[in-house]
């Protein structure tokens, strides 16, 4: 019986923690190309990668595909001509294009930026954020990335259709069917709210902290908790790691998760939740342990300490007949 449970519930489950890895370029419709911004300071004062951080920002804002300033390769800038946004707009296959400066004098740093689109038009007029002190930064980055955002929407932004060389940023995901037929792909957008954000250094890497009513959502997933940090690579768009802690769970139609911790590692396309009381109820089953991990790759699911698996044909809605008939 419980071999038959995890055979059966992997496929199922395997559906389930793909569209929860949190990894994809976040919308379905455009992609935004964030060039490197111009920086201006009084010597031997530091000015932030602001461009970096809106970019990795952008990615968990419902953006398809963001290339960030590593990628797009182009010199710091400002400004620019309507040849030069559509040259970029093509060169990255990206609907808008974002260009600006920023500005630090003694504490306080004013960013300046502009968007245009990939025929060249400004959307709107220059976003101005303002802050007093460098520690607020991550608050004026978040009112960017949604202006943005809204901007784009607004414009109706397409991307072109013919690029001169592929973008880097994306890439398949292995494809799964699961108990209900859908399909895993890293490719599905992605959306994080949270009452506060604070954006990090650690070294060369970043992090985002989300904290409270923590509410990610992509496509029919949805993912709260009292906390999740985004983990990047050096100037990466897209987080090699995610973690979820507090009060985690973890819905998709009839799936439900709860743990103490999730945490996905994007290079080994691995899932762990852990926690004295981590769960997975799917219909009329549920598997608990200290730690279930999911290898979303492979089609295997891994439960440690204190496993605990239940087939349950005596609850109300279902049967030896109906349990029998997910699995193989």
């Amino acid at each position: 019986m419980i071999q038959r449970f995890v055979t059966m519930r992997v496929s199922g489950m395997l559906v389930f923690m793909g569209l929860a890895a949190l990894v994809a370029p976040a919308s379905a419709e455009v992609a935004i190309g964030v060039t490197a911004f111009e920086r201006v300071a009084a010597r031997g004062q530091v000015v932030p990668d602001v461009a970096t951080r809106l970019a990795q920002r952008l990615g968990t804002r419902g953006v398809e595909r963001v290339v960030g300033p590593s990628e797009m390769g182009v010199a710091p800038t400002s400004v620019a001509s309507a040849q030069e946004a559509v040259g970029w707009a093509k060169e990255a296959a990206v609907a808008a294009i974002v260009v600006g400066k920023t500005t630090r004098l003694g504490r306080s740093l004013s960013v300046d930026a502009r968007l245009y689109d990939a025929a060249g038009n400004m959307l709107g007029g220059p976003l101005v954020e303002e802050v007093t002190r460098v520690e607020d930064l991550g608050r004026a980055i978040e009112a960017l990335a949604e202006q943005v955002v809204e901007r784009v929407g607004e414009g109706g932004a397409v991307a072109p259709q013919v690029a001169s060389r592929p973008p880097t940023a994306t890439a398949t995901a292995p494809v799964a069917s699961g108990a209900s037929g859908e399909r895993y792909s890293d490719k599905s957008p992605i959306s994080i709210k949270a009452d506060q954000l604070e954006s990090l250094s650690e070294g060369d890497r970043r992090k985002f902290i989300f904290r409270g009513n923590v509410r990610a959502v992509q496509d029919d997933l949805t993912v709260l908790s009292n906390k999740m940090v985004a983990f990047y690579p050096p100037g990466s768009s897209s987080p090699d790691r995610m973690v979820a802690t507090g009060r985690v769970q973890l819905e998709q139609t009839d799936r439900v998760a709860h743990c103490t911790k999730a945490i996905f590692y994007r290079a080994d396309q691995r899932v762990e939740c852990t926690g004295k009381l981590a769960e997975l109820e799917q219909g009329c089953d549920r598997v608990r342990g200290e730690m279930i991990t999911f290898h979303l790759d492979t089609e295997v699911m891994h439960v440690e300490g204190a496993a605990d698996v239940q087939i349950r044909p005596d609850e109300p809605g279902c049967s030896d007949g109906q349990v029998a008939g997910g699995g193989q």
